[in-house]
């Protein structure tokens, strides 16, 4: 166990302790004085500082029976103050799931409307009242060509926001499609300032994805390993390793697969990483391929990171 993990849980038993009684308080600090108490003993006796007598087994056997009542009340009202904490962390939870679906309910209506309705009428409305002399001599070519870049990728960006809250219902299911990998994640990096830096496979099968959530995950693969790179060159490539594991394969600092494993977690980040980040993205990245019943895992290289996409239980 890490000292990271083992100081994280001594924080959690401290707020879990914060709600007991004093009464357990204290049967806790008489269980552990008793527990000492027997330990110190012992190791008197086999050490053979002290020799064992009548008067040790009497003593070994009162101090169980002094340490049984208040060990029981302390466990007791513990285990109640676990139930308690869970029930409150559960109405927390429940009422800001109220605030994230109103957010969802923004997201997916009042958006769409501005995005997919009115925001290309209007470009087109202009287009329209624009003939090619005027754009020519006002210059318009750039800026025209900027809104519709701006609105196609805005577009992209809503499609999958409405996935992911999509995702946020009862009940709610993954919407899969039959697709081509290589084709949509071409068509997905195609309007980013890194596309230049990727290399895409030939060889990436046809699977049965949600696009907007798949081209998400393996984009922040890709933007992972091209953030977190010192090479002069930075390079990531997306091939199929065997028939079927999908490769995001950069030549960075490296990985190996119990760090990967430890970022994986919410709000976790190296330690003294100067690249500036929440520590969310890899674990909402794995938690969509997992909704995928894809898994994920990583090989450190000589040189860079190999991350690997098993899509076998994908495709049962």
């Amino acid at each position: 166990m890490s000292y990271e993990i083992f100081v994280n849980k001594l924080k959690f038993f401290y707020i879990l302790t914060e709600k007991i009684s004093n009464r357990s308080k204290v049967c806790l600090v008489i269980s552990l004085l008793i527990m000492a108490s027997l330990f110190i003993i012992q190791s008197l006796v086999v050490f053979g500082i002290y020799h064992p007598s009548y008067n040790i087994v009497l003593f070994d056997y009162t101090c169980v029976i002094l340490l049984s009542f208040p060990f029981y009340v302390f466990t007791k009202d513990f285990l109640h103050s676990v139930k308690n904490s869970e029930k409150e962390l559960l109405k927390e939870v429940l009422e800001k799931n109220t605030y994230l679906e109103h957010a969802a309910k923004i997201l997916r209506h009042d958006m769409h409307s501005g995005l997919n309705t009115y925001i290309p009428r209007g470009i087109k409305s202009l287009e329209r009242r624009l003939n090619e002399e005027t754009i020519e001599e006002l210059k318009l070519e750039s800026p025209l060509r900027l809104l519709k870049e701006g609105l196609i990728h805005s577009q992209q960006v809503y499609k999958g926001v409405y996935e992911f809250t999509n995702l946020v219902r009862k009940d709610a299911k993954l919407k899969l499609e039959f697709v081509d990998i290589g084709e949509i994640l071409e068509k997905y990096l195609k309007r980013t300032c890194y596309k230049d830096q990727v290399v895409i496979s030939d060889d990436l099968p046809s699977l049965s994805v949600n696009e907007s959530l798949f081209c998400t995950a393996i984009d922040n693969l890709i933007r992972n390993g091209l953030k977190y790179n010192d090479s002069i060159t930075k390079v990531v490539r997306v091939e199929m390793l065997d028939t079927n594991t999908i490769a995001v394969i950069d030549n960075g600092r490296g990985l190996s697969a119990e760090e990967f494993r430890n970022l994986c977690k919410p709000y976790t980040r190296r330690k003294n990483q100067k690249e500036i980040g929440t520590g969310l993205g890899l674990n909402i990245c794995v938690a969509i391929l997992k909704e995928h019943r894809f898994t994920v895992s990583a090989q450190k290289l000589d040189q860079g990171t190999m991350i690997k996409v098993d899509i076998q239980n994908g495709n049962d």
